[in-house]
């Protein structure tokens, strides 16, 4: 069986081009250099790993969707995103969920490559494996959450409540940690066999 094609390479420019378009005019300008710093970051990090731990198509694939969803985010604000102004003015509510949206969809794209890391590192398998690669989300989701507060200890008022994207909400953050929990568990329920089929097309 041929080895898949490696996408990382044309993700990887695909990304760029979003980063240089979010840079234009973004909405607050100081919120924009703190939130497009993670997905910069991120990549970065894969770029220098790559050589010792080369990730399966498919979870290239979801980080890129990750951090296409931050690179929105950081251009008008968690808060502030055009089409779910639109959804909150035609269908109802006080708030822009696309904070929400991105929280379920960190679950979501994020609890594959956690599985590959552990599938490919340890002899886990089957339900410890789905399982704990779900806490391991939800322990990033924590822990972003800490690093979020640090960060709006240390910025301007203003930027702090952008970055936060709390909307007024006390409970926002174990909301946001809710939705990733929940878009962890849903990514392993639907995409677990897949999963499994792409990691042994590299083998």
């Amino acid at each position: 069986m041929a080895r898949p094609s490696d996408p990382f390479p044309s993700l990887g420019v695909a990304l760029a081009i979003a980063v240089a378009v979010s840079a234009i005019a973004p909405f607050d300008p100081k919120d924009y250099a703190i939130e497009i710093a993670v997905p910069i970051a991120g990549f970065g990090a894969l770029l220098v790993t790559r050589s010792r731990f080369r990730f399966t198509p498919l979870s290239y694939t979801m980080l890129f969707c990750e951090a296409l969803l931050l690179v929105i985010g950081a251009h008008y604000t968690h808060e502030r995103v055009p089409l779910f102004d639109w959804i909150r003015d035609n269908i109802g509510g006080t708030r822009n969920h696309y904070d929400r949206f991105a929280h379920f969809s960190v679950g979501l794209l994020l609890v594959i490559p956690f599985r590959e890391v552990l599938h490919r590192r340890t002899p886990l398998r089957g339900a410890w494996l789905n399982g704990l690669a779900a806490t391991g989300v939800l322990a990033f989701a924590g822990f972003y959450e800490i690093t979020e507060w640090w960060v709006a200890v240390l910025a301007s008022p203003d930027t702090a409540e952008a970055y936060l994207g709390s909307q007024g909400d006390p409970w926002d953050a174990q909301k946001d940690m809710l939705m990733d929990a929940l878009g962890a568990l849903i990514g392993v329920a639907l995409l677990a066999r897949r999963h499994d089929r792409a990691i042994e097309e590299i083998a």
